[in-house]
């Protein structure tokens, strides 16, 4: 009997550890990535959700251009739980909306969709998924790009990292794992090995 076919493949690992390289690594070999970062960017600021999030933060967290500043808005939420469980509460549900029916969409067109998602554990999205790929980057690593890409203090990581599940939780529930400790070479070569491997299966799937 053959195996059911594979259509999403879920990005898991913590803060800076690489999954959306790794997701547009995917992409190039054939992927159609959703990103759920860029869906938050667009849906911050639309007309349904940015009233709600002024009336409960303020005109403060604007900048001059009358835009929400993610940098302002997340010194507030990351500071304290019950303001980012708010700040979750009041966009999540679209977004979580949105990545469903642009995966529905994508699959109908015959492609395997990568979530790249940095809540894809806490959010169920791994229900969407039927393989969990978990980029294992070690915590200094992880430091050390997040100060020189993000331009985070050393301690930020850290501080947004604790309202997320424990990485031994994620790991655990992973299908995969791809070592990011390398160089971008080392990291591609993984993801390529996986790919083929995945092509190979979605043959035997098909034939």
């Amino acid at each position: 009997m053959n195996e059911a076919k594979i259509n999403v493949i879920g990005i898991s690992g913590g803060i800076a550890s690489g999954k959306s390289t790794i997701a547009k690594m995917l992409g190039s070999l054939g992927a159609a990535v959703i990103d759920a970062d860029v869906i938050c960017h667009q849906l911050i600021d639309c007309k349904e959700i940015k009233p709600e999030i002024i009336e409960k933060w303020g005109t403060h967290i604007l900048t001059k251009q009358g835009k929400i500043s993610r940098r302002n808005l997340g010194k507030i939420v990351f500071s304290d739980k019950k303001e980012l469980q708010t700040l979750n509460n009041i966009i999540h549900p679209e977004v979580i909306k949105l990545i469903k029916s642009q995966t529905t969409r994508l699959i109908n067109r015959g492609k395997t969709v990568v979530l790249d998602a940095a809540l894809l554990v806490e959010s169920n999205l791994t229900k969407l998924c039927d393989i969990i790929l978990y980029v294992d980057t070690d915590e200094q690593v992880c430091v050390k790009r997040a100060q020189e890409n993000r331009k985070w203090p050393s301690d930020e990581k850290a501080k947004r990292e604790r309202y997320q599940s424990p990485m031994n939780e994620k790991k655990a529930i992973a299908t995969i794992i791809i070592n990011n400790n390398s160089t971008r070479k080392n990291t591609f070569s993984q993801v390529k090995d996986f790919w083929i491997q995945f092509l190979i299966k979605e043959e035997k799937n098909g034939g």
